[in-house]
C-alpha cells in the first residue's frame, strides 16, 4: 500500500514541508510517485521515516542521521 505526503504528514505528526525537506536532502526519498508525479510513501519509507524522527527527538542534526541511516 502506498501513502500520499499529506497522510504520512498527519501519521507521523510532522508537515507537509517537513517531508519535502527531506526529500530534496536525500533524506527521505519516496518510494513512488503517481503519475501526476506526486510523492507516494510505502511501508519501508514510513519505517525509515520512523527512524528519522527517533534520532532527530534525540537531538541529532539531520546530517548526523543521514549518516547513522
Amino acid at each position: 500500500m502506498s501513502y500520499s505526503v499529506g497522510q504520512v504528514a498527519g501519521f507521523a505528526g510532522v508537515t507537509v514541508r517537513t517531508l519535502h525537506h527531506y526529500d530534496e536532502i536525500g533524506l527521505l526519498r519516496p518510494g513512488a510517485r503517481s503519475a501526476a508525479g506526486h510523492r507516494r510513501y510505502d511501508d519501508a519509507d514510513l519505517d525509515r521515516l520512523q527512524r528519522i524522527l527517533f534520532y532527530r527527538e534525540l537531538g541529532f542534526p539531520l546530517e548526523e542521521v543521514a549518516v547513522l541511516l
